[in-house]
């Protein structure tokens, strides 16, 4: 790990996330350390087994349920230097977008991660709706050609380096460009990370309540786990922070169950019925073999 450099477009980092900051997803974080960590730390033994290691990897699934912190994790546990590369801040600046993956190989061994690859790489003629008239999570704006011409090239020009794993991320995964998913030198590997389940969200859970530090009698997670369905990461911390509001608002010096349970009914959840049935729909419609190392 050779600097830190903190730029508007893009960081490089040494990381500091582990797994055991991340509540719940636990079958992701396990598909994660398979496809992005081991690579980093055993390349030399996957080698020796003629096993092809993924040339990228895309993880997609909702917004909030903490992809960006997946990626993060997986550096950590490789002992390797990380490189966030911000989809959306790059739209316009295909120099600073150049320079992070030159950044990058300068850096490695490293994870170059690429948030919303969707923004840089849209596929034309795509359907962002959920359902009649749900369009949630769909960018405002996308790359132009150009920009979207200058990340494929990007992508390819590291893929000779086996010290820098590329990894991606997309809130769906039909939106993105399939030239950079089809193509097996580009993301030819997936992880879905789906809508949380109620084990997820106890996890979740379980992270931001034990930051609160003025907790009054027994909190049921099990039970808020079960009251928060379609929650993600964000709406979890928005729950936390409405159930400490809702304890000041009774004068409370103590922040109890009835506080959080009063909570639930004031956070939206990011994740709609429509949503959910959608992200499973468009995870089996999907080539399976690309979810396997």
């Amino acid at each position: 790990m050779h600097r830190k450099l903190n730029r508007i477009y893009y960081e490089v980092k040494n990381p500091t996330l582990t797994w055991d900051d991340i509540g719940g997803l636990e079958v992701s974080k396990q598909h994660v350390k398979e496809m992005v960590s081991l690579p980093l730390m055993k390349k030399e033994q996957l080698a020796r087994h003629q096993l092809t290691i993924p040339s990228g990897v895309l993880i997609w699934g909702p917004l909030g349920v903490g992809i960006t912190m997946l990626a993060e994790a997986a550096a950590t546990e490789a002992r390797v230097s990380y490189v966030y590369v911000s989809g959306q801040e790059m739209l316009g600046n295909p120099d600073e977008l150049r320079q992070a993956f030159h950044d990058a190989r300068h850096e490695a061994p490293c994870v170059l991660y690429i948030s919303d690859t969707e923004w840089l790489a849209p596929r034309a003629g795509s359907d962002y709706e959920w359902g009649p008239g749900n369009f949630r999570g769909k960018p405002p704006t996308f790359a132009d050609r150009e920009l979207t011409e200058v990340f494929v090239r990007e992508i390819d020009g590291i893929q000779d380096r086996d010290d820098i794993m590329l990894v991606g991320s997309a809130y769906r995964v039909d939106v993105v460009d399939q030239a950079i998913i089809k193509e097996k030198s580009r993301f030819n590997r997936k992880i879905f990370v789906a809508p949380t389940t109620g084990k997820d969200r106890e996890g979740m859970l379980k992270i931001y309540v034990d930051r609160i530090p003025t907790l009054g009698g027994e909190i049921d997670i099990t039970r808020l786990a079960e009251i928060t369905e379609g929650f993600v990461g964000w709406d979890i911390e928005n729950l936390c922070k409405r159930a400490v509001l809702n304890a000041v608002a009774r004068d409370s010096d103590e922040v109890r169950m009835e506080d959080f349970t009063a909570a639930a009914g004031q956070v939206e959840p990011w994740i709609s019925t429509d949503m959910n049935e959608k992200y499973w729909e468009i995870y089996r419609d999907d080539c399976p073999h690309h979810y396997a190392f």
